[in-house]
This record gives structure tokens, sequence and C-alpha cells, in this order.
């Protein structure tokens, strides 16, 4: 697998736990059984592999790291987002700049611009792709902030 394998499973998750679902095993299994068949952008599909330790290890701590952070995560991506609320913006765009905005805040390993270059693969495969450069403003406008 891959890590942008990983990172599609962990937002799906964190999107399903928002919305109300569980986001837990049986949510990672009907996500993979959905990468098997589409895989992520520019990768092949998982075939009959399952997460291995590193996917799972990442999509945890993304998955808990998200959801421990929510409000924090909102707070930073409502004031960057000059004249919208989190409320407005589509739930799909948001938790994909949750997780990206994670990444860049607590995921040090991970370069800001790879954040933000999935994050932008991830709102062209799952959302509107119309809604890359108001993904992809808020996300930089947040890593400026970050090297200030």
């Amino acid at each position: 697998m891959s890590r942008k394998t990983a990172r599609s499973a962990a937002m799906q998750m964190i999107f399903e736990k928002v919305s109300g679902g569980q986001g837990g095993e049986d949510t990672l299994k009907l996500v993979y059984d959905e990468l098997r068949e589409y895989a992520a952008s520019g990768e092949k599909p998982v075939g009959d592999k399952e997460p291995d330790e590193e996917d799972r290890e990442y999509i945890s701590k993304a998955f808990h790291g998200v959801l421990s952070h929510l409000d924090e995560l909102d707070e930073l991506i409502g004031k960057t987002a000059k004249g919208w609320t989190t409320e407005r913006m589509s739930l799909v765009d948001l938790t994909i700049l949750r997780l990206a905005t994670w990444e860049i805040l607590y995921e040090p390993d991970v370069p800001d611009n790879v954040s933000v270059a999935e994050a932008l693969e991830l709102t062209e495969r799952y959302s509107d792709p119309a809604d890359k450069p108001f993904v992809n403003g808020i996300l930089g406008a947040i890593v400026r902030g970050q090297e200030s």
C-alpha cells in the first residue's frame, strides 16, 4: 500500500465518523473494499491486499488525531477561510481540510507541500474539482501561518 491510499482511507473514516457513523474497523473494511476497485489517484487498486501495519498505524493516528483536535482544527480553518464558516463548507471539503491541517500541525515527517498536494487530490476525487482552489487557498494560508 502507500501513504496516499492510507490517507484516502483515513479521510473516508473521519468523514463517516463526523457524519454520525462509527468510523471503526467495519468502516476500514468497507473503505478497502472500495479501494480494491477504485484506487487512489495515481495508484493501482489495492487488489486483495489488506492494510499493512504501517498503513493501519497512519490511519489510526490520523483518525484519532483529527477527532481529538477537531475543535482546534475547525477554529483554525474557520479563522483562515475569510468570509466562510465551517458550517457553510461541504462536509467532504471540511473533512479533507481537517486531515491536511492535522498533518501540517502534528505530522512533522510529512512535508507541508505533500499534505496540500494530497488534499487537492482527495478534493479532485471525492468532492467537486472546482473546490480545489478553495481548499488550496485555505491550506496555503495555514502553511504560511505556520512558517511565520
